[in-house]
């Protein structure tokens, strides 16, 4: 109703509202449809276009589409981390079972014991290497190697459990070490600059969303005037100030730097009998808003008034959150 191109008179605003409202229709058509929302809740929109209907079989319930596709996520981390990581290892035994295929039955008739044929252990090696990427064209390798030889007869059973330490627990250590010096900081370096990349590709998109947002923000204006005249002659709920995106704080680096949008209105357009519901969803596909910081952690920031009284809140992007609530009340000491 809010982008119904017969709500608005002005020329400017009538053609933003109608580029809104076939959005609207487009999305109610997917979301409608449970196999075709099963798909885009998994492929995204491109998995709507040209090939959408092919990517799955059309008996396939929405239920076993995204169970396979989970299958199929768990699969390519899997692959992911043996790509980048390559663990080799090997473990040789040497095995002395002389006494098992070349002995004289008589010999041991009168031998305490004498009756199983005696097999040991003489010897074992073990190594163990992994392969940790520095660039996209360097890689270190980093391995390690145990050897045992007990002599001639010299060994026993008892050296086993020390192998499987060595075999099991020493080349985990390695690794996480390994994990924490190089790999850790060169995957956040990896994810730093596939980022910057994502951006870059990504400029025009976000662009046309902040464009989709601004438009959409001056649609809500006549029906947010509305809406606080309400609230305000029952002493409801008013969004005074409210701010999305990525907030500093005293733990962030001294080069970053605040990335929010106001989305005051936006948020105020959405209350309804002084109540105000999110979901659990990202808040960037609220109407209204963008996303100011792809890529990076956000927040919803709020400062509201109800029945007089000031509140304040911080959400974390992902959560649910539902105001007014007495906990999110400022006293009037702060």
């Amino acid at each position: 109703m809010l982008y119904h191109p017969d709500k608005h008179r002005d020329p400017e605003l009538k053609r933003q509202a109608e580029q809104l409202f076939n959005l609207v229709h487009q999305a109610y058509e997917v979301l409608s449809d449970p196999q075709s929302r099963a798909i885009y809740d998994i492929y995204g929109k491109r998995g709507l276009d040209v090939e959408g209907w092919e990517v799955v079989e059309r008996k396939r319930s929405p239920v076993e589409i995204r169970e396979e596709f989970e299958r199929l996520q768990r699969e390519r981390e899997e692959r992911r981390l043996q790509q980048r990581t390559n663990p080799k290892g090997m473990i040789s035994v040497g095995v002395d079972a002389t006494d098992l295929f070349d002995r004289y039955e008589e010999d041991y008739e009168d031998v305490p014991g004498g009756g199983f044929p005696h097999v040991e252990i003489n010897k074992m090696h073990i190594s163990q290497s992994i392969e940790a990427p520095l660039t996209t064209s360097d890689t270190a390798v980093l391995s390690g190697s145990l050897s045992t030889h007990n002599g001639n007869g010299g060994g026993n059973i008892n050296l086993l459990p020390s192998a499987v330490f060595y075999a099991t627990v020493g080349p985990l250590v390695f690794y996480l070490a390994i994990q924490r010096l190089v790999i850790r900081p060169y995957v956040r370096a990896q994810k730093e600059q596939d980022l910057e990349k994502h951006r870059e590709s990504s400029a025009s998109d976000i662009a046309r969303k902040r464009q989709e947002a601004e438009s959409a923000v001056l649609l809500m204006q006549e029906s947010v005037r509305r809406i606080i005249e309400t609230e305000e002659s029952k002493m409801g709920l008013i969004i005074l100030n409210a701010w999305y995106g990525k907030f500093v704080t005293d733990n962030s680096q001294k080069h970053e730097r605040a990335k929010v949008i106001d989305v005051t209105v936006p948020l105020q357009c959405l209350v309804k009998d002084s109540k105000l519901i999110l979901t659990e969803a990202t808040k960037s596909g609220l109407p209204g808003f963008y996303d100011p910081c792809v890529g990076e952690e956000k927040s919803l920031k709020l400062l509201y008034q109800f029945r007089g009284v000031m509140h304040q809140v911080l959400s974390p992007e992902g959560e649910a959150l539902r105001i007014p609530k007495q906990s999110h009340r400022i006293d009037a000491d702060t």
